[in-house]
């Protein structure tokens, strides 16, 4: 495949994933996402904030007072606006500890090489930032949408079909190998995958009946990440000399000559 043809599907899967998020489906999911991501976007300080996402931020990052917030692009052609970042997610042309805030939005689960992803968010992010996971959780209804035949679904939901769902005990073994632990979790969206607005509409008391309690078949998670920070190790200090006299003895006594020296005094007596 030439640089253009995969330049073009990267395109396409992109497209693909903005209808989505467009339809009513999408836009209650984006919602219930907002709701869990705005309290922590509120308290979020620092000069760069930095977006990586299946979907658009849109309006999300109006609530973080951070000023300078990049968003990113598989291609020129999907950069719809100055502040977006177009780069290899694998490959982010930023410098190391750069970053006050990243937030990835279904990329991990949606993007291809997602461990190397979580490695250079990781690298560009802060000592003391902090870092957003949004995702699907694949033990619920949504997990199923992949082993279901796609004449049974709606075409925005055969999208699934190739997008690798992470269950969090996957994920958190992910963000030990990469320094990162998990402080916080929230789940919500409760109600199953219907396209049909009415449904969800009707269904949308399931979030708040169950979100309180955090019960476990939720339909997204939102984790807050930090990095683990740890003293270094330190070596060991060498034993100084204080004095003429060795720290080891040159030999050490034994049974024989402590006998020896008895027999030499009683002789000299």
């Amino acid at each position: 495949m030439t640089q253009d043809e995969n330049a073009t599907q990267r395109t396409q899967e992109w497209q693909a994933w903005q209808h989505f998020w467009q339809s009513p489906l999408g836009r209650s999911v984006v919602q219930a996402e907002q709701a869990l991501l705005q309290p922590w976007l509120e308290k979020s300080r620092g000069y760069h904030l930095l977006w990586i996402g299946g979907r658009s931020a849109v309006d999300a990052l109006q609530a973080s007072p951070i000023r300078h917030q990049m968003e990113w692009r598989p291609t020129l052609e999907t950069a719809d606006h100055s502040a977006c970042l177009v780069a290899d997610p694998a490959y982010l042309p930023l410098p190391d500890e750069s970053v006050d805030c990243v937030l990835l939005v279904h990329s991990l689960e949606v993007l291809e090489r997602p461990h190397a992803l979580l490695k250079e968010a990781a690298r560009v992010l802060l000592s003391k930032g902090e870092m957003l996971i949004v995702g699907f959780n694949p033990w619920s209804l949504w997990g199923s949408l992949k082993w279901m035949p796609s004449w049974m679904q709606p075409t925005q939901l055969t999208l699934f079909h190739q997008a690798s769902l992470l269950p969090l005990n996957k994920l958190d073994d992910w963000l030990t190998f990469v320094d990162l632990q998990r402080d916080e979790c929230q789940r919500g969206f409760y109600r199953p995958p219907c396209t049909r607005e009415k449904t969800l509409s009707r269904l949308a008391r399931l979030d708040q009946k169950f979100a309180q309690r955090q019960w476990p078949l939720n339909g997204i998670y939102v984790l807050k990440v930090s990095k683990r920070l740890g003293c270094p190790i330190q070596p060991l200090r060498r034993q100084q000399k204080t004095g003429w006299m060795p720290a080891q003895p040159v030999s050490s006594a034994t049974r024989n000559l402590y006998q020896a020296s008895i027999k030499r005094s009683a002789n000299r007596g």
